[in-house]
């Protein structure tokens, strides 16, 4: 049957009055990315028929074979995959889905070594320490979860990676003092297990903020919940076949030598599997670390890295805001001010404020041999690209100081000429042009997760009289 070259595009008008007219109709669904799902024929008797891909075969098997197949990508993966994901999203999932195999198996050992903590299997042991001991687990992993939210919460989606491969060391951590547990003392026991149980509660509020984070870039189409739902049966799926296998494994191994060796391998697999998935994550918002990483390459050969690029230098535990200048010595220390008082403060009662748009760089003197402190303070109404800009600005300014100099040759240096501060390198190569390419390259600009804290914006008016 041939069908019209025509394309009617998605005018319902024009598609209607060709129904009326009689002509045969080809109906193409698609997704939120434009990619064709399925194809209809709309004949002018008013039949509908399915028309199958070309490369579909009408033999029994292939199409039962693709049905299933089908079945399973929709059960398992987001609705539209891989167009309605990051590019990232499969590399993740994959090494997500074999940590969850070993870290199944792993706590299968723990809690076998936990009940017998517990005293289960000695007749020396009583129900009311079994209690006791599960009472206080359960509160100082309560405590530890307050605790630890409080402390930390606000730098958990910043550095989504980092958290999301803490989270598994401190389950792991975990596991190893219950597998210990039942070959301490009475009290050692209380305090191994109580410990065990605060870094499992530590685990799980780091992994479950983390993974909010990451499943937030990973959505492109609206669908967070959907992928949140699809992960959970992934990780359901995996779970199983962890319990089956290591049922067999907790069956046949019970020495206790052998258990722990078994342990190590376990959990080497499993945190190697999970550095491997946060190492595939390629985030496209900038925090600290990515702005310093992105701006340093900029200055040194005025190229704008890629997410890609940069996720392939970024540190995933050790790194600190300590930064470098163009021979490669650490002299400078950047940081978000946590208040006014605290972006002002000097020990030498000195610090040198250089304005910019809607932000200000307090640089605080210190001793030849330490590292400048420069504080950022953001003023009311400061957009993303702001931010972005004045961490930029602070790096620049750490690029160009020289250590050796000592703090006020280079301050003085530094400030003989603001507007090269402000601008340097960035206004040699146009500050459009670095804007308008880390767009192309994929960086989100409308936001940043530069701020570890709780955000603080300036404000200032002048005062009729001084106040006392």
């Amino acid at each position: 049957m041939a069908l019209p070259d025509e394309d009617l595009g998605s005018s319902a008008a024009a598609i209607a009055a060709l129904i009326s007219s009689g002509s045969k109709i080809e109906i193409s669904e698609l997704d939120k990315s434009g990619h064709m799902q399925k194809r209809w024929l709309h004949e002018p008797n008013g039949r509908i028929t399915y028309l199958r891909p070309e490369s579909h075969t009408n033999d029994l098997f292939s199409r039962s074979l693709r049905e299933w197949k089908k079945i399973l990508s929709d059960s398992f993966l987001p609705v539209g995959f891989p167009h309605s994901v990051s590019s990232d999203y499969l590399a993740y999932q994959t090494f997500d889905s074999l940590q969850a195999f070993f870290s199944t198996i792993t706590s299968l050992l723990a809690n076998r070594a936990l009940l017998q903590g517990l005293g289960v299997g000695d007749a020396n042991s009583s129900a009311t320490f079994a209690l006791l001991l599960t009472i206080l687990r359960d509160a100082t992993s309560r405590v530890a979860t307050i605790v630890f939210a409080h402390r930390f919460g606000l730098r958990i989606e910043p550095d989504a990676k980092r958290y999301r491969f803490l989270a598994d060391l401190f389950n792991d951590t975990g596991f190893f003092l219950e597998l210990y547990s039942p070959y301490l003392s009475p009290w050692w026991k209380v305090i191994a297990l109580s410990i065990g149980e605060a870094l499992r509660a530590l685990c799980g509020v780091s992994a479950g903020a983390s993974k909010a984070a990451l499943s937030m870039h990973f959505a492109k189409h609206d669908n967070l919940a959907e992928l949140n739902a699809k992960e959970a049966s992934q990780e359901t799926a995996v779970g199983l076949i962890g319990l089956l296998v290591g049922t067999i494994v907790v069956k046949m191994i019970e020495d206790h030598r052998s258990v722990v060796y078994l342990m190590i391998i376990l959990v080497f697999g499993h945190l190697w599997m999970n550095y491997l998935g946060v190492r595939s994550v390629q985030m496209t918002n900038l925090n600290r670390q990515r702005a310093t990483i992105l701006f340093q390459e900029y200055l040194q050969t005025g190229n704008v890295l890629s997410p890609a690029e940069v996720s392939q230098r970024e540190y995933i535990i050790l790194w600190s805001p300590s930064i470098s200048n163009r021979h490669g010595q650490r002299v400078a220390k950047i940081e978000l001010a946590k208040s006014f008082g605290h972006g002002m403060s000097s020990p030498a009662g000195l610090v040198k404020v250089l304005d910019g748009d809607k932000y200000s760089l307090a640089v605080t003197p210190t001793a030849a041999a330490s590292n400048t402190m420069i504080r950022i303070l953001l003023w009311d109404d400061v957009r993303s690209k702001q931010a972005i800009m004045a961490w930029f600005q602070a790096v620049e300014m750490a690029w160009i100081m020289d250590k050796q100099a000592g703090f006020t040759p280079k301050l003085e240096r530094i400030f003989s000429d603001e507007r090269n501060v402000v601008d340097g390198y960035v206004k040699h190569y146009g500050v459009k042009d670095l804007w308008e390419t880390m767009s192309e390259k994929g960086w989100d600009l409308t936001t940043q997760s530069l701020e570890t804290a709780a955000p603080v914006r300036l404000k200032a008016r002048k005062l009729d009289k001084i106040v006392y």
